[in-house]
């Protein structure tokens, strides 16, 4: 998992991060079979946020078939999270 986890967060910090000015920040937790990407956004709309989902779906193939499911939460103030998996 440690592995999975440190190749999905140089990837978005390569391919993601640098491509979305609306990202201030992301975090990548795990628990169980779930990796769980939480990116805080200075504004969100949901065809950003499904954008961004595109996006790293397209980056997160280069890590090839895990057995993990991917989960991706938005939100601007931390309280409120808008979820796609």
């Amino acid at each position: 998992m440690e592995t999975t986890l440190k190749a999905v967060d140089k990837l978005i910090d390569k391919f993601i991060l640098p491509t979305d000015d609306d990202i201030m920040e992301y975090h990548i937790t795990s628990y169980d079979n779930i990796i769980e990407i939480t990116f805080w956004m200075a504004g969100t709309e949901s065809e950003v946020e499904e954008q961004i989902v595109d996006e790293c779906w397209s980056v997160l193939q280069m890590i090839g078939p895990t057995d993990y499911r991917f989960l991706f939460r938005f939100t601007t103030e931390g309280d409120n999270f808008y979820e796609y998996s």
